[in-house]
């Protein structure tokens, strides 16, 4: 009995101190509604400065800050290269070719359309790839309560009556 208690306050703590984590932004899976924004942004008109500066106000909010940064720093006049390197290190390499192609549009005028479809149709499917494999990792996670939680039910309530009977069954007859 002391020992289930030692596990249940083990067990306990960990989903306390798990609880107490903050989560770390996940942009990997921000990165496709991010592209598919832009897209839009860049078809209704704007240039390549004009939507990293209105794109903050409609990513998820795992990205928000560093955009918002971004068009703060664009607003007070610095270079658009120079914020685009900036926001290319603050989101990681999941964002690398879009910072890429927004700075070579930039530098060179080019139109930008054909290139962000292609970059958002990839990045929708190395999403579903990541839930794919996501989905794959379910039956390992769920091992855990199965063996811990409901298997223990199970012995307690239908085994454990009938070991209970049968030993008075046996009690009773070597009386």
């Amino acid at each position: 009995m002391i020992s289930l208690i030692a596990i249940a306050g083990v067990v306990g703590l960990y989903f306390f101190y798990r609880q107490q984590r903050t989560p770390e932004p996940n942009i990997a899976r921000s990165v496709p509604e991010m592209i598919d924004t832009l897209l839009v942004l860049v078809r209704a008109g704007h240039g390549p400065v004009a939507a990293i500066s209105q794109l903050h106000n409609w990513v998820p909010t795992d990205i928000k800050p560093p955009l918002y940064r971004a068009h703060v720093e664009l607003a007070a006049g610095q270079r658009f290269g120079d914020v685009i390197k900036k926001l290319r290190n603050d989101l990681g390499p999941g964002v690398f070719p879009v910072c890429d192609i927004l700075a070579s549009a930039d530098r060179d005028g080019l139109p930008i359309t054909s290139i962000l479809d292609q970059l958002s149709f990839h990045s929708h499917r190395e999403r579903q790839r990541l839930r794919e494999i996501e989905t794959k990792e379910l039956p390992v996670r769920l091992l855990f309560p199965l063996v811990c939680c409901i298997l223990p039910s199970f012995v307690l309530l239908a085994m454990l009556p009938l070991l209970i009977n049968s030993l008075t069954v046996v009690s009773g007859q070597l009386w």
